[in-house]
C-alpha cells in the first residue's frame, strides 16, 4: 500500500503529459480579448478529499498510477491502481510536442479562457480571456484534443456552437491565438497570449491541422455529410483567408475523397496521419502540412455486414518508438498495417488469426493512440486502442473480442488476452510488464501480464470511461 506517498513535481509532469483531453465546451459571438487578472492555476490539483473505492485493493496488481475519466465527468483523475485511490484531478486540455506544457481552453460565464501553463512544476502561464464559446477541436472518435501547432506559437479554436456536419449555407468559425513578442508570433510560450484573427468560412468546414510554424490551417471541407465526400483546403492564418484551390493526393490527382476520420497521428516533421473508415474500405490521410500535399494511403477492407459496420470504429493509429513506422489496426475486423511514415506508403498488410467480431457489441470512443514519452526521469506509457510496446516488437490492439497481441517483426498474432471481452482503450507500463484495459461495457478497468496473459485484477473503482496513460508509482 503506497497510498501515503506525495505526488513529486516529476509525477505531476509524466501524467500531465497526456492530459490531451477533449476540451471543455467554450464559448461565440465577436471576439475581441479582454483583460482579466490571471487566476492561480496549475497543471493538476489534489483531489480533496481523496475518494476511495468500495473494492478490495489486490496486491497483485501492479506498482503504477492510471490517468482515467469517469462518465460524466469532463476532468480526468490520477488513480493508483493498487487501492483506486484517486490523488489528483486534471483539467482538459493539450500538450505540447515537447510533453511539457499543458493548453486549456474553458467556458466561464462572460467567455473562453485559454491558458498555456507549465506541467513540470505546475506553474502559472500566460492566461487570455476571448468573448464567445470556444473550444480547442477534436478528430474524430478521438477524444484527445488537438489544435496547437508544432512549435508551440498557434492555438486554434473551433465554434463550440457549429453546425452539424454538412448542414447546407453554414458558416464555420475558427479563432487563432498565439503567443506574441512585440507584434509577431514566437514560440516562447510564456509570451503572453493574444487573439489575432478570427476566421470565418462560408460552408460546412472542420479542424484537421496546422502547419508546424502555425502559418497555414488545414480545413476540411464537408461536401455530402451523407455520404462523407470532402475536400482539403488551407487557409493562410495572416490573412484568414482560404488559398486557392484544394489540396490533393499527388498519386491521384482527381480522385475524389469520402470518409469519416477516426483518429490522427502527428508527426513533428509536419506529417499528419488520419485514419478515415471510407465508403468502401479504410483509409490513411497523409497531409504534409509544409508543403501542403496529400497522399492517401488505402487499407484492406472487410465484409460489409452490419456487424463490421459497428466495428469499423475499431480502427486505431499508434507510432513505434523510433517514429518511423504506423501502424493500423483493427482487432475486431481482423486487419493490420505497417506504414512507413517518411516515405508515405504502406510497407505491408495482414490479416490477423483468428479475428472475431463477436462480443459485447457497442460502439467505442477511446483514443486511437498516445505514443511513448518520457518526461524528465519519469516515463508514461503509450495509451490507446492500439498501442506498441516499449521495445517496438509488439503490437496490442483493443476490439470486441479482447487484445489481440501481434508481432511486429511479421504482423502474426501471438496472443489473445480477455477473449469475448469488448475493450475499448489499452495502457501500457512504461516498462512494458504489464497492461490495463478499459473493458466497455461495466466501466472496469482490468491489469494483464504482457509475458504471461494472465489477469491480475481490476483497479478498484466503477464509471470508467477513458484510459489515457500508465506511469510508475
Amino acid at each position: 500500500m503506497q497510498t501515503s506517498r506525495p505526488l513529486t513535481p516529476l509525477h505531476l509532469g509524466a501524467i500531465a503529459l497526456v492530459a490531451v483531453l477533449v476540451a471543455a465546451c467554450t464559448s461565440a459571438g465577436k471576439t475581441p480579448e479582454t483583460a482579466r487578472p490571471a487566476a492561480p492555476t496549475s497543471a493538476g490539483t489534489p483531489a480533496e478529499p481523496p475518494e476511495r473505492s468500495p473494492n478490495t485493493p489486490s496486491s497483485s496488481l501492479p506498482n503504477a498510477l492510471v490517468l482515467v475519466g469517469r462518465t460524466g465527468s469532463a476532468d480526468l483523475e490520477l488513480v493508483v491502481a493498487q487501492t483506486g485511490e484517486s490523488v489528483m484531478k486534471l483539467p482538459n486540455g493539450a500538450m505540447d510536442s515537447t510533453w511539457r506544457r499543458l493548453v486549456t481552453a474553458k467556458a466561464d460565464p462572460v467567455g473562453t479562457i485559454v491558458r498555456d501553463v507549465a506541467a513540470e512544476d505546475s506553474s502559472d502561464g500566460p492566461v487570455l480571456d476571448v468573448k464567445g464559446r470556444w473550444r480547442l477541436p477534436t478528430i474524430g472518435t478521438d477524444r484527445a484534443p488537438a489544435g496547437v501547432s508544432a512549435d508551440g506559437s498557434t492555438i486554434a479554436l473551433v465554434s463550440a456552437d457549429a453546425p452539424a456536419t454538412g448542414v447546407a449555407n453554414a458558416t464555420s468559425r475558427f479563432a487563432i491565438v498565439q503567443h506574441i513578442d512585440g507584434a509577431a508570433a514566437t514560440r516562447t510560450r510564456t509570451a503572453p497570449l493574444r487573439l489575432t484573427k478570427v476566421i470565418e468560412l462560408q460552408g460546412s468546414f472542420e479542424f484537421d491541422a496546422l502547419s508546424p510554424d502555425g502559418s497555414i490551417l488545414y480545413v476540411i471541407e464537408h461536401l455530402d455529410g451523407k455520404t462523407g465526400a470532402y475536400q482539403v483546403r488551407a487557409v493562410d492564418v495572416a490573412t484568414g483567408k482560404l488559398r486557392d484551390g484544394v489540396v490533393v493526393d499527388k498519386l491521384n490527382v482527381g480522385e475524389a475523397m469520402a470518409g469519416w476520420p477516426v483518429g490522427q497521428v502527428r508527426r513533428s516533421d509536419g506529417v499528419v496521419l488520419t485514419l478515415y473508415r471510407g465508403p468502401e474500405h479504410p483509409f490513411v490521410h497523409a497531409l504534409n502540412t509544409i508543403d501542403a500535399f496529400a497522399i492517401c494511403l488505402d487499407l484492406p477492407a472487410s465484409p460489409a455486414s452490419a456487424t463490421t459496420e459497428a466495428a469499423a470504429v475499431d480502427w486505431g493509429l499508434a507510432a513505434a518508438p523510433d517514429g518511423r513506422t504506423v501502424y493500423a489496426v483493427n482487432a475486431t475486423l481482423g486487419i493490420a498495417a505497417e506504414i512507413d511514415a517518411t516515405d508515405l506508403v504502406i510497407k505491408r498488410t495482414a490479416a490477423l488469426q483468428t479475428a472475431s467480431v463477436g462480443g459485447s457489441g457497442g460502439v467505442a470512443t477511446g483514443s486511437p493512440s498516445i505514443v511513448l514519452a518520457k518526461f524528465g526521469h519519469d516515463e508514461v506509457g503509450a495509451a490507446g486502442r492500439v498501442v506498441v510496446s516499449p521495445d517496438g516488437r509488439t503490437i496490442w490492439a483493443a476490439g470486441t473480442n479482447g487484445i489481440a497481441a501481434i508481432a511486429t517483426v511479421d504482423l502474426s498474432v501471438s496472443r489473445r488476452m480477455l477473449g469475448g471481452t469488448a475493450v475499448d482503450g489499452i495502457a501500457v507500463a512504461p516498462d512494458g510488464s504489464a497492461i490495463f484495459a478499459l473493458v466497455r461495457n461495466g466501466g472496469r478497468i482490468v491489469a494483464l501480464d504482457t509475458a504471461t496473459g494472465r489477469t491480475l485484477g481490476d483497479v478498484p473503482g466503477q464509471g470508467f470511461d477513458r484510459l489515457l496513460a500508465a506511469a510508475p508509482w
